[in-house]
């Protein structure tokens, strides 16, 4: 049973480091079921590492923080209302732009360039395009376009109708993949655990002779997992870049790899959305709440951005006045309370009498502004 001991540690250790990516920058990851189910919901995380979804039923959502602001004046790399912590800051000096001054966007290694120049990473909220596309309108159009882009980064409910899809149409490859993954967990509890030593030599004989037949079905169920995938990826045509079909074939060929179909499929499926809408259509309450005080706080409270250029602050105040009012309307829907959220904190101690709005720190009588910048506001006296 030795090299069956080699042969499922391989195997498992494939299987482990499958699905996880190192990125350039941080990103949100939703994982575990696309449908919420109670308080739970999907699993949060904002890494340079996205890590899958353990099981085979399970699925990822990748959001990422908008990387720009823009006005009917202007656009500028300033990220505003952002829910990641720290917030990801432009890697060169903020540009700011009039429409009328721009006169080429284009794309190239996974960033937009403005006039030649790089601008912000293409994380697919807007298109080189779609900025060439408002350079060209009238100003009222142009704004009505712009609204149009804040309404199309919150669609939770939108979210939620292509996560059903993709269950539907992946319901077959994931449950193969549930059977086949029980099957090799049975396998390597049996070998690893050395069971045949504690059986009998005819029965030990017995399960030895079928162990290559019990894997040959499972590599049957994968090959038919896989198949079925393939077909289904003809309907759950993808909206942002992905490389499913080259993932699909190395799956072929190496079965750790096709364990979680579900999940593959589900690359490049949804639309770019600000991380608040993906946690409001997957996340339970609590990750709910945290990441829409977070998003409000930065737009409320933002600590970088006191050094731009007159015209990226005036673009930057446009853009957070705009994105705030989008933000209170799905946390309207979603029937979460503002007013409660940003609610002053009661006193942690009896000195304690300020607190930093954004970062929740509370100081006692002296100082008059937080180490970020911010403004300090009085606690809750207690009741």
């Amino acid at each position: 049973m030795s090299e069956w001991i080699l042969v499922l540690a391989l195997f498992w250790a494939f299987w482990a480091i499958d699905g996880a990516r190192l990125l350039g920058r941080r990103v949100f990851s939703l994982t575990g079921r696309l449908r919420r189910r109670g308080r739970r919901g999907m699993r949060l995380g904002y890494s340079r590492l996205s890590l899958p979804a353990v099981l085979p039923h399970g699925a990822r959502v990748v959001a990422e923080d908008v990387p720009l602001a823009f006005s009917p004046e202007g656009i500028c790399n300033r990220p505003v209302g952002s829910a990641g912590r720290p917030a990801e800051e432009p890697e060169r000096a903020v540009q700011a732009w009039r429409w009328e001054e721009i006169k080429q966007v284009g794309l190239a290694k996974g960033w937009i360039y403005v006039n030649g120049a790089r601008f912000c990473p293409a994380t697919g909220h807007v298109m080189a395009a779609e900025v060439l596309a408002l350079t060209e309108a009238a100003p009222a159009v142009r704004e009505r376009r712009l609204q149009m882009l804040l309404r199309r980064w919150f669609r939770p409910a939108h979210l939620r109708r292509k996560a059903r899809v993709l269950e539907a149409r992946t319901a077959w490859p994931a449950a193969l993949n549930g059977w086949t993954l029980a099957i090799l967990a049975g396998v390597t509890i049996y070998v690893g655990g050395d069971f045949a030593a504690r059986l009998s030599a005819e029965k030990s004989a017995r399960l030895a002779d079928a162990l290559p037949w019990i894997l040959l079905g499972a590599s049957a169920m994968h090959l038919m997992a896989v198949i079925v995938t393939w077909r289904a990826l003809r309907r759950l045509r993808a909206v942002r870049p992905e490389k499913r079909s080259s993932s699909l074939m190395s799956a072929l060929l190496l079965p750790a790899q096709a364990l979680r179909l579900r999940a593959l499929a589900g690359d490049g499926f949804f639309p770019a959305q600000h991380p608040l809408a993906a946690v409001l259509a997957f996340a339970g309450e609590r990750v709910q709440r945290a990441v829409a005080f977070d998003t409000l706080a930065d737009l409320r409270w933002p600590i970088h951005g006191r050094e731009d250029s007159p015209r990226a602050r005036e673009i930057a105040a446009w853009f957070r006045a705009a994105l705030e009012q989008r933000v209170r309307a799905e946390l309207a829907r979603a029937g979460v309370a503002v007013d409660e959220l940003l609610a002053a904190p009661k006193p942690d101690t009896k000195e304690s009498c300020r607190y930093c709005p954004r970062c929740r720190a509370q100081f006692r009588a002296g100082p008059e502004m937080c180490p970020h910048g911010v403004v300090l506001a009085r606690v809750k006296d207690e009741a």
